[in-house]
C-alpha cells in the first residue's frame, strides 16, 4: 500500500518512497495532478463532479453552491485550467441543482451532444403558464431541457424551489446507454426517461408510504434497463425494471445495516458484460452482480431480502496508509465511482473520503483506490495534496475523466474551493501513463 502527496501547479510535488512512478523533488511545469480555478463569486466548488466526452474531447463539469461549471480537459494532458463557462442555479424559485451530476448522451435526450443533468427549474412557456424542466448543461455551453412527469408539474405550482430539496439524478456508467432517473423525494415521485424519446415515465410508488430517491443508479441490459433507488426513511434499496415499452414495474428489494443506500454507484468488477452494483452504508462499500438482479422479475409481493443473501462480489471497508487516516470520521465514503485504471475494461473502486485525516490535518480529505483482488478490494493508492489543510474535504465528490484507453480521477474540494485532477496512480499501465508520470 502506498500514500502519495502531490501539489498544485508551481509548487513541489513529492512522492513517498514506496509509489510506483518517480520521485518529484523539484519545481516542474508539468505536476502530476492540477487544481481547477473556481470563477469569482463562487463557494463550495466540487460539491459534485461528472465528466463526458464531447465533440472536441473531455470536458468536466462541477457544481458549487450556486451554480455548475464546466472546464476543457482536451485530449490530451495540457487541460485549461479555467472555467470556459458557467450557468447559475440559485435555488430562489426558479432553480434547485441536484445533490449529484449525472452526465448522458442520447440523440432523443441531447442531440447525441455529451451533456451533464444538474438542476430542475421553471420557465413560462409563450402561453404564459411556467412549465418544471430538468435542465442539462451540454457541449459548446448549451443548456437543454427535459420535461417532467405529470406528478411534479402538478406540485411545482406556488412551490419555493429553494437548496432545501432534494433532487437526485443519475444515469448508466461512462455514458453507456442512453438513460436517465431522476427522482424528488419531497413530492414522492421518482421518474425515468429513456433513450428512445424524452418523455418521463413515473416509477411506482414504495409499498407504506415510503419514499424512494435518497440515491440512484441505472444498469442497462439489453432494450431494458434496472433501477436502484434508495429508501428515504429505512435501509433499503428497491429495485425497478423498465421494459422495452417504457413500462416500470418494482422488481425486488435489499435491506442492510445502518445508512445502507446512502450512496449507489455501479461499474464492472467481474468478468461478464452487466453492469455491478455498488451500495455504501457508514463504513462499507458494497458489490452486488448486477446479472443477480436485472434477472428478477416482478412478483406482486415486497418483502426486502436480506444484504447477507445477496450474490456478493466483494466489500470495502476504510483504510489507513501512510500520512493518511481514512478510519477517522464516519460516514467512511462521501462518493465513489468505477474506474478504468489500467486498461483491461475491469474497473477499479474509488472512493472520496471527505473526512480522512492527511498528516495531522483532519476533514483534509482523499481518494482511496481499491483493486479487486481474489475476491476482496485491496487498496492499492491514497491520493492526496501535500498541501491539504483542516476543512478541505478533497473527495467530496469523484469521477472517472475518460483519455484514451484509461481513465484518470478527479476530485471536489468544496473547502478549497476547487476541484482537482489526478494523472497518476499505480493501476495505469506504463504504455498508457502520462508524460507528467515518468
Amino acid at each position: 500500500m502506498h500514500a502519495c502527496r502531490f501539489v498544485g501547479p508551481a509548487a513541489v510535488a513529492l512522492l513517498s518512497c514506496g509509489c510506483t512512478w518517480s520521485r518529484f523533488d523539484k519545481v516542474t511545469d508539468n505536476p502530476p495532478v492540477e487544481r481547477f480555478e473556481a470563477p469569482t463569486s463562487t463557494s463550495s466548488m466540487g460539491i459534485s463532479i461528472a465528466s463526458y466526452l464531447g465533440a472536441s474531447g473531455t470536458s468536466l463539469v462541477a457544481a458549487a453552491s450556486d451554480k455548475v461549471v464546466l472546464y476543457d480537459l482536451g485530449t490530451g494532458e495540457a487541460p485549461s485550467l479555467t472555467a470556459i463557462s458557467s450557468q447559475s442555479c440559485a435555488g430562489d424559485n426558479s432553480c434547485v441543482l441536484a445533490r449529484g451530476l449525472a452526465s448522458i448522451k442520447s440523440q432523443a435526450l441531447t442531440d447525441n451532444e455529451g451533456c451533464v443533468a444538474y438542476a430542475m427549474g421553471t420557465i413560462t412557456e409563450s402561453s404564459g403558464v411556467p412549465s418544471g424542466k430538468l435542465w442539462l448543461y451540454c457541449d459548446g455551453s448549451k443548456r437543454r431541457s427535459l420535461d417532467l412527469p405529470p406528478t411534479i408539474q402538478n406540485w411545482l405550482p406556488n412551490r419555493n424551489l429553494t437548496n432545501d430539496l432534494s433532487l437526485h439524478v443519475a444515469t448508466p456508467h461512462g455514458m453507456d446507454a442512453p438513460a436517465l432517473v431522476a427522482a424528488l423525494p419531497d413530492a414522492s415521485v421518482a421518474w425515468f426517461y429513456g433513450g428512445s424519446n424524452a418523455v418521463p415515465v413515473e416509477l411506482p410508488m414504495l409499498p407504506d408510504g415510503k419514499k424512494v430517491g435518497r440515491a440512484l443508479a441505472v444498469i442497462p441490459h439489453g432494450t431494458r434497463y434496472t433501477v436502484a433507488a434508495s429508501s428515504m426513511t429505512t435501509d433499503e434499496v428497491w429495485l425497478y425494471e423498465i421494459d422495452a415499452s417504457a413500462a416500470a414495474s418494482l422488481t425486488g428489494c435489499i435491506q442492510g445495516p445502518s445508512q445502507f443506500g446512502r450512496l449507489l454507484a455501479t461499474g464492472r468488477f467481474d468478468s461478464d458484460d452487466t453492469d455491478d452494483l455498488l451500495i455504501a452504508d457508514g463504513t462499507t462499500v458494497y458489490s452486488i452482480a448486477g446479472t443477480s438482479l436485472v434477472s428478477l422479475v416482478p412478483s406482486g409481493t415486497f418483502s426486502c431480502t436480506d444484504l447477507s443473501s445477496m450474490q456478493l462480489i466483494a466489500k470495502a471497508s476504510c483504510a489507513s496508509v501512510k500520512d493518511l487516516n481514512g478510519c477517522g470520521a464516519q460516514p467512511f465514503a462521501s462518493a465513489i465511482v468505477a474506474a478504468n485504471l489500467d486498461g483491461t475494461g475491469v474497473e477499479a473502486l474509488v472512493i472520496g473520503v471527505q473526512e480522512a485525516t492527511v498528516r495531522g490535518e483532519s476533514s483534509a480529505g482523499a481518494i482511496l483506490v481499491y483493486k479487486l483482488n481474489s475476491g476482496a478490494f485491496e487498496v492499492t493508492d491514497g491520493l492526496f495534496v501535500s498541501s491539504a489543510t483542516s476543512g478541505d474535504r478533497l473527495g467530496t465528490s469523484v469521477a472517472a475523466v475518460p483519455t484514451g484507453n484509461v481513465d484518470r480521477i478527479a476530485a471536489g474540494v468544496p473547502g478549497d474551493n476547487s476541484v482537482m485532477e489526478f494523472f497518476c496512480n499505480s493501476l495505469v499501465p506504463a504504455g498508457s501513463k502520462a508524460a507528467r508520470c515518468p
